[in-house]
C-alpha cells in the first residue's frame, strides 16, 4: 500500500509545495504548528484542491491536474479522523460507528473486529455525552475504519487528551497497524508519540519537507532511535 503525491497549495504566508511517498503501515507527520500539516491531509482527502500536482492512493490516481483528474471525496476511499470528533450526540456509539457503512459499496472491514480492537463492546448503547474524551476519540476512529478506507489519515489524535489516554490511544492504534490492513497517517506535534507507531516519518516546515540540518527534525530523530 502507498500514497503518493506531489502538490502545491497557497497559504496565508507561504505555499506549500511537497512530495513525498507513504509506503509504510504507519507514517508519522510532524512539525510546527501552522507549518502545513492539516492542509496537506485535506488535500490528500480532497476536502481542498490544490492549484497543481497528484495525488495516487494504492495506484489509483485520485487527482491530476494535468490530466484533469479530480476524484471526489466519497469516492477516494481515504478515511480521516479530525481533531474534533465530530460524533452525532443524539446516536448511540453502535450507530455511530454504523454511519459510515451507508456510505461505502464495499465493507471489507468487520464491524466486530473494530469494536474487539478499540474496546468499544462496553460502551456501544451510550451517547457520546457520557463517555470519555479517550473513548470518543477510539469511537470516531472506529467510525472511519467502517467505511473501509485504503488509507486513514488521523489528525493530532492525541490533542484532546491527558497524558494517560494518550498512552491508551496510542496502544489501540498499534494493535489497528498490527491487525487491519489499513496504513496509518498520524500528525504529532510531540515526536515521542511516533516511536512505538511510526515506520516512517515526514517533517515539514513552512509547507516543505525538511532536511536533517534542522534542528527539530534532529530532536525528533533522537526520541525515534531511543
Amino acid at each position: 500500500m502507498s500514497v503518493v503525491f506531489d502538490l502545491s497549495y497557497p497559504l496565508r504566508d507561504f505555499v506549500l509545495d511537497m512530495s513525498a511517498t507513504f509506503s509504510g503501515k504507519a507514517t508519522g507527520i510532524s512539525g510546527p504548528s501552522g507549518s502545513g500539516k492539516s492542509t496537506l491531509f485535506q488535500l490528500i482527502a480532497g476536502l481542498k484542491k490544490p492549484v497543481r500536482g497528484s495525488v495516487m492512493v494504492n495506484g489509483k490516481v485520485l487527482y491530476d491536474s494535468r490530466k484533469g483528474i479530480c476524484v471526489p471525496v466519497h469516492k477516494r476511499a481515504v478515511g480521516m479522523v479530525f481533531q474534533e470528533k465530530l460524533l452525532f450526540p443524539h446516536l448511540s456509539v453502535r450507530k455511530n460507528l454504523n454511519f459510515s457503512q451507508a456510505y461505502t459499496s464495499r465493507s471489507r472491514i468487520s464491524f466486530f473486529d473494530v469494536v474487539e480492537i478499540l474496546d468499544l463492546a462496553h460502551i456501544l448503547d451510550a451517547k457520546p455525552g457520557v463517555i470519555s474524551g479517550g473513548e470518543q476519540q477510539r469511537v470516531a476512529i472506529g467510525r472511519a475504519l467502517l467505511a473501509s478506507p485504503d488509507i486513514l489519515l488521523l489528525d493530532e489524535p492525541f490533542s484532546a487528551v491527558d497524558k494517560d489516554l494518550r498512552g491508551s490511544i496510542i496502544g489501540y492504534l498499534f494493535r489497528l497497524k498490527e491487525g487491519l490492513d489499513v496504513p496509518l497517517a498520524i500528525i504529532s506535534h510531540d515526536p515521542s508519540d511516533f516511536t512505538a507507531l511510526a515506520d516512517e516519518v515526514v517533517f515539514i516546515d513552512k509547507g516543505r519537507r525538511v532536511n536533517k540540518k534542522c534542528p527539530y527534525h534532529d530532536r525528533l530523530t533522537e526520541v525515534l532511535r531511543q
